[in-house]
């Protein structure tokens, strides 16, 4: 005879845990990503675009352009414009340069993200702590 208290227990737990986890860590990254789109850090740079092309991922496209910063430095970015234009861009935390977007739309699309990730994550602790309660006040079982 030996005294169970249910695998499954622990495996929603485990599951439960492992899902708050992942939660808490998408919404580091997709808040790292979303305000490096409209605050970057560092200071913004001149960068004269010299020539751009488009290039396919898949279903989508975009546009590489290709500058050069009051320097010479030769830089690489993702931006919808023209060569001979000249755009303000900060390098992001990753090294590549970005253009920062302007204005309430940008910055609602940049928080949309991290704050559905955030709830997500509320929920999945809600649902977590329930697992663990229902765990630990499920009575022993006995098997033979």
């Amino acid at each position: 005879m030996t005294m169970v208290s249910g695998a499954g227990g622990r495996a929603t737990v485990v599951l439960w845990a492992v899902l708050t986890a992942l939660c808490v860590g998408a919404v580091g990254v997709a808040l790292l990503l979303g305000l490096t789109q409209v605050a970057p850090w560092g200071t913004a740079e001149r960068v004269a675009v010299s020539e751009c092309e488009t290039r396919h991922a898949g279903r989508n496209a975009y546009v590489q352009c290709d500058g050069l910063l009051a320097d010479g430095t030769r830089v690489s970015l993702r931006h919808a414009g023209r060569p001979g234009e000249s755009v303000d861009a900060v390098q992001a935390p990753w090294g590549s340069y970005v253009v920062p977007r302007r204005g309430l739309a940008a910055w609602s699309a940049a928080l949309a993200a991290p704050a559905a990730l955030l709830l997500a994550a509320a929920a999945c602790t809600v649902a977590l702590r329930r697992a663990v309660r229902r765990t630990r006040n499920r009575p022993m079982a006995l098997r033979w």
